[in-house]
């Protein structure tokens, strides 16, 4: 599995999925919602909040994300230590000695990443050391998850999570520790993965992603079942519960989008049509 899909955290008959944003109706016509396809991390100069995301936006009275970034210092805290290996272990003590030198070679020899740093970030679990690795070769980056909860303050916009982020977390932890080393090697040898799912993203092509994102999980059969499809499942009856009362702006990753089992072709089943919206350049 190319892991750059899977870090930077991830086909039937379907709607016409070439957009990123959709605009959605309540059955009783009284509200407008949309549903917008983000990337987690993308470089700084690639970003865009053009004026119809944000006109989306405003119109909003609600902000639904994955899960809800307004968390308290002990929210924090207990999220943070999820991250890290049990039992003050590092990466050296969960790779063989060959994985480990090629993690090390490939984080410090060939991206630069300080030493120090590769010591502290050796204690993550691979999937956030990954991410990590991904933020420290793209430089200056910037996430709509981030942005879209700092409008949403200024905005004084409520939000709220479509889960909870300890059902997030429950759910890396479906990958296990040998797998998640396994698919961190993988990415490494398959750089050429991340910039693959960014021209898509910025072409808006998000069948094309869903469909990467099945082809690099073939060597890991529940990757697609646990990370997409039963969370898109369980979303349904929130979103369509929050549709329902009031207009909502709702950000989930845009490979959560496409599929049969995908957030569009879910909704469209419960009877609501979604129609695409044509973004700024």
């Amino acid at each position: 599995m190319k892991t750059g899909l899977f870090f930077a955290s991830l086909l039937g008959s379907f709607l016409a999925n070439s957009q990123l944003l959709y605009e959605i109706k309540s059955k009783d016509g009284q509200h407008t919602s949309y549903v917008f396809g983000t990337i987690h991390l993308m470089p700084k100069d690639k970003f865009n909040i053009d004026s119809t995301l944000t006109a989306a936006f405003n119109s909003s009275s609600m902000i639904a994300m994955e899960v809800d970034l307004n968390m308290d210092l002990a929210q924090k805290i207990e999220v943070a230590k999820e991250t890290i290996l049990p039992e003050g272990k590092t990466l050296r003590d969960i790779c063989t000695k060959d994985q480990y030198e090629m993690i090390y070679a490939y984080a410090v020899d060939s991206n630069g990443m300080n030493k120090k740093k590769f010591k502290r970030y050796s204690r993550l679990k691979p999937f956030f050391f990954s991410s990590v690795m991904l933020q420290e070769s793209l430089e200056n980056t910037k996430s709509y998850e981030l942005e879209f909860g700092e409008m949403a303050k200024k905005g004084s916009k409520k939000t709220m999570g479509l889960e909870s982020i300890q059902v997030q977390m429950q759910t890396i932890n479906t990958v296990s520790l040998e797998d998640q080393v396994q698919m961190l090697i993988d990415g490494m040898k398959e750089t050429q993965s991340y910039d693959a799912m960014l021209a898509n993203y910025l072409s808006e092509s998000i069948d094309a992603l869903y469909t990467e994102i099945v082809a690099e999980s073939e060597g890991f059969p529940n990757f697609v079942e646990n990370f997409l499809n039963k969370r898109n499942r369980q979303w349904i009856p929130v979103i369509t519960d929050q549709i329902e009362r009031e207009n909502t702006f709702i950000a989930v990753g845009a490979g959560h989008l496409s599929g049969p089992n995908g957030v569009l072709q879910l909704l469209n089943a419960q009877g609501y049509s979604l129609t695409p919206i044509q973004r700024n350049p």
